[in-house]
C-alpha cells in the first residue's frame, strides 16, 4: 500500500485512493471523503476537482446530487465498469432476487470484460455494436459458443439501461445510442405429431407424477420453472383451468448465503403477464381428476417438496430415450403446445395470454412454428386449378 503524499495511496487491490476532509468534524473525529481511481494521476485530479467544487456543494448549487456522481462529469468520466456497478446497486431494490442475480451475472460475465475499462464519455455506438456482435458470436464463458438470441437481446437491454442510468445521474455528458445487432434464427424444437403421440403413450403408460407434468406442458404450455412450481391447489376442477402463479429457479447466490455458487428460489413468474389462468382440454381434466392429490402437494413430485428444473430436464431426456424420440429440450413442449394451438385455429391474442406474453409479437416470432403438414393442408385450400 504505497503512499505518495497528499493523502494518496495505492490499495492492496491495485486501485489508488485519495482522502480529503469533508464537512465539519463529528465530535473529535474528522469526516473524510475517499476517492478512487486506477492511477495516481486520476485520483489526484479527482481530489483537485472535489476541493474546487466542495464550497459550491455547501452553497446548495449542486442540486442535491451525490458528490461522487457529480465528480464524474469531467471529460474522463467514470468507466463503464463503475457505471454498471452503480446501476446494479440501484436496481437491487426494485427487481426480484432472481432478476438481480441474472443482471449481476450478465454484467460480470459480459459487460465488464467487454466494455469495463472504457470511459463513459469515450463510449460510441460503434464500439457498443462491436461488443454486442463479438458477444453474439463467441460469448459463452464456459465453452465459447455463440450466445442465444434471447441472451444477446437481454445484454443489449442491460447496456441500454446502464447508459440511460448514467445519463440521468450525470455520469456521462451524452450517452451514445445502443444499436441493434442482427439476430441469427436458431433451430426451433417442436415435436412432430407422431413424436407427440409416442410421448403421450409412454407417459400415460408409466403414469407417474412427472408424467402429469409432461401432459400439462403439452396442453397448457407452462415454462419449465412454472411446471416445477405447480401445486394441486392451482387447479380449478369445476371450471377446468390451471393457474400459473409461481416458478422455481436456480440462480447465482450473489450474497453467498447458501455456501454454494447457486441456490434454488421459488417466486412469482417472470412478469405480471406471466401470472395467468390457462384453460385445459376437458379430456385432460378427466384424466387429472383420477390422479388428484392433496392441494399443498407439488404436481411433478407428489410431495411437499418441488422438483428443481435441472432434475426435470434430466428426467425428460431419459423419457425421450425410452420413447425412442430424438433429443429435445423440455422447452420444446411449450413450443409444441403453441404450434398445435395455431394449427387448430386458436387466435394469436388468446394464445399470447395463455403463454403469459406481454406482446403478441413475442408469440408470433418465438413460438409459432407451423409444421410442413399444416402448411400443405393450408396451401391445398387455395381455389383454382380444377
Amino acid at each position: 500500500m504505497g503512499r505518495c503524499g497528499d493523502n494518496i495511496r495505492q490499495r492492496a487491490d491495485g486501485r489508488w485512493e485519495a482522502r480529503v476532509v469533508q464537512g465539519l468534524p463529528v465530535g473529535r473525529r474528522t469526516n473524510y471523503k475517499y476517492l478512487y481511481g486506477s492511477s495516481y494521476e486520476e485520483v489526484s485530479k479527482k481530489k483537485t476537482i472535489f476541493l474546487l467544487t466542495h464550497s459550491a456543494e455547501e452553497e446548495g448549487s449542486r442540486s442535491g446530487l451525490p458528490e461522487a456522481i457529480l465528480l464524474k462529469t469531467e471529460a474522463d468520466g467514470p468507466t463503464v465498469r463503475e457505471a454498471a456497478l452503480e446501476w446494479l446497486k440501484n436496481k437491487k431494490a426494485s427487481v426480484k432476487e432472481s432478476t438481480f442475480a441474472y443482471y449481476t451475472v450478465m454484467v460480470n460475465n459480459h459487460v465488464i470484460p467487454g466494455l469495463g475499462t472504457a470511459s463513459m464519455n469515450e463510449l460510441t455506438s460503434e464500439r457498443i455494436a462491436d461488443f454486442l456482435t463479438e458477444r453474439k458470436n463467441s460469448g459463452r464463458i464456459k465453452d465459447g459458443k455463440p450466445l442465444a438470441n434471447k441472451t444477446v437481446s437481454d445484454l443489449k437491454m442491460i447496456v441500454k439501461q446502464i447508459l440511460s442510468f448514467a445519463q440521468a445521474r450525470r455520469m456521462v455528458k451524452m450517452a451514445p445510442s445502443c444499436p441493434s445487432v442482427p439476430a441469427r434464427q436458431p433451430p426451433i424444437s417442436v415435436l412432430s405429431k407422431v413424436e407427440q403421440e409416442k410421448l403421450e403413450t409412454i407417459v400415460r403408460k408409466e403414469d407417474t407424477p412427472f408424467s402429469i407434468g409432461v401432459i400439462l406442458s403439452l396442453y397448457g404450455g407452462p415454462r419449465i420453472g412454472e411446471a416445477c412450481g405447480l401445486r394441486w391447489e392451482d387447479f380449478d376442477f369445476e371450471n377446468e383451468t390451471m393457474k400459473i402463479c409461481r416458478t422455481v429457479s436456480r440462480i447465482q447466490d450473489i450474497e453467498g448465503t447458501s455456501g454454494a455458487k447457486t441456490k434454488l428460489v421459488i417466486t412469482t413468474p417472470k412478469t405480471e403477464c406471466s401470472i395467468r389462468t390457462v384453460p385445459l382440454p376437458s379430456k385432460v381434466f378427466v384424466w387429472l381428476k383420477e390422479r388428484r392429490l392433496d392441494d399443498p402437494l407439488y404436481v411433478l413430485t407428489g410431495k411437499e417438496t418441488f422438483m428443481e428444473p435441472r432434475a426435470c430436464r434430466m428426467r425428460f431426456k431419459r423419457l425421450l430415450k425410452r420413447a425412442d424420440i430424438p433429443d429435445h429440450t423440455y422447452h420444446c413442449l411449450r413450443h409444441t403446445y403453441a404450434t398445435r394451438c395455431v394449427e387448430n385455429g386458436i387466435d394469436f391474442k388468446s394464445l399470447s395470454e395463455m403463454l403469459g406474453h406481454s406482446d403478441v409479437k413475442i408469440t408470433m416470432q418465438r413460438y409459432v412454428h407451423p409444421s410442413m403438414d399444416f402448411k400443405k393442408e393450408q396451401i391445398n385450400k387455395l381455389p383454382g386449378f380444377n
